[in-house]
């Protein structure tokens, strides 16, 4: 009994070993038909590129420009002094406060200067009076000189008097000119349309010749003292415009232009002052505003331009690769100026408006490439 069991094992212990071994070699020709038909499975196919890696050439307008920076300040600026010393009766004008050409700004007490104008008046008008004398006594003298009842030295002593009278009633004049504009001078007026900036006195207070009372800034017209590095000073020319945008103003873009160029470089710096005019009728910038822009150095019209990554470099030189039926082809190209601002690259020739490029980075990609671009099928 026992030996029949152990025969009965022995045999399914074979066919166990025998299935086995079947199964193994089974999986083995399925592997082995897999490597066969995996190569056979990789036939050559279209490329897909995405929309965004490639783009539609067009024609585009384009402005080369170089940043600039600085403060702005009015381009018009007067320090109003005393023109006259005495006491000021007046100052109805404050900081801030707009005024127009001819408005008064402050007032002298006229006392004294009216005494003094009368006074010089007076003493011309004595001496005058002497100066008719003196014509009548050289004229007498003169008459009975021709008959020989004077002596020359009287004659020349009354030409003498005469003359001098009229020196100094010319004198007078003079002083009497002075005093009566010392007494216009007593009101002070706006040289011109502005806004004070600053106001050193007050009414009451006594006043030397020539000290400051006030400042007065003319704001219609600013200028930005803007600096340019001296790498970049040979693209600036005066009428050149500038775009400017100011702290506190928002995003709004004043237009100005160049004006005026420094002859020479900041000290301690590498740039260069340009100054750029800009108008302001509404009063929107004020002193000292902090201006942020660009200075149009070159305007170029109807060009094209490409990202840098569509420009490609081989031992013939740089080109694009074009999609045209289906297929990349390689197209030579002629590049020119740099747009930063824009991460462009300006190309003179070799591509025309309505060619589709491709302007990804991808350096695999090679000429006569079959493609089909993302939802616009076969290129």
């Amino acid at each position: 009994m026992a030996a029949r069991l152990r025969r009965v094992l022995t045999g399914l212990l074979v066919l166990g070993l025998g299935a086995g071994a079947y199964l193994a070699l089974d999986r083995g020709a399925e592997r082995s038909d897999a490597a066969v038909m995996t190569p056979a499975a990789r036939e050559a196919g279209p490329v897909e590129l995405a929309s965004f890696e490639v783009e539609e050439v067009a024609v585009r307008d384009f402005a080369r420009t170089v940043a600039v920076s600085g403060p702005a300040r009015p381009i018009r600026r007067a320090m109003v002094t005393a023109e006259v010393t005495g006491r000021l009766l007046e100052v109805p004008v404050d900081v801030g406060q707009p005024v127009k050409a001819g408005d008064v700004l402050a007032r002298f007490d006229e006392t004294l200067l009216r005494s003094a104008l009368s006074a010089r008046e007076a003493t011309l008008e004595a001496r005058r009076s002497e100066i008719r004398l003196a014509e009548w006594t050289l004229e007498r003298r003169e008459q009975l000189g021709t008959r020989g009842i004077t002596s020359d030295a009287d004659l020349l002593s009354a030409r003498s008097q005469l003359l001098n009278l009229q020196a100094q009633a010319r004198a007078l004049e003079a002083e009497v000119a002075d005093a009566r504009k010392g007494l216009e001078d007593a009101v002070v007026t706006a040289p011109f349309d502005g806004v004070v900036a600053s106001r050193a006195v007050e009414a009451g207070q006594t006043v030397g010749l020539n000290a400051e009372l006030l400042q007065l800034v003319d704001m219609s017209t600013v200028e930005v003292a803007a600096s340019v590095p001296t790498s970049r000073i040979s693209d600036i020319a005066i009428g050149q415009v500038a775009r400017l945008r100011f702290e506190g103003v928002g995003e709004r873009v004043f237009e100005g232009r160049v004006a005026r160029i420094a002859p020479e470089a900041e000290t301690g710096s590498r740039a260069i002052t340009v100054f750029v005019t800009l108008p302001n009728t509404d009063g929107a910038i004020r002193g000292g505003m902090f201006a942020v822009g660009e200075i149009a150095v070159e305007t170029m019209e109807r060009v094209v331009a490409l990202p840098p990554a569509a420009i490609r470099q081989d031992e013939a030189g740089a080109f694009v690769l074009a999609a045209r039926d289906g297929r990349l082809e390689r197209q030579a190209v002629e590049t020119g100026a740099d747009l930063p601002r824009e991460g462009l690259v300006v190309v003179r020739s070799g591509v025309a408006a309505g060619e589709t490029v491709v302007v990804a980075p991808l350096p695999d990609l090679k000429a006569e490439t079959a493609v089909t671009i993302e939802g616009a099928g076969p290129a």
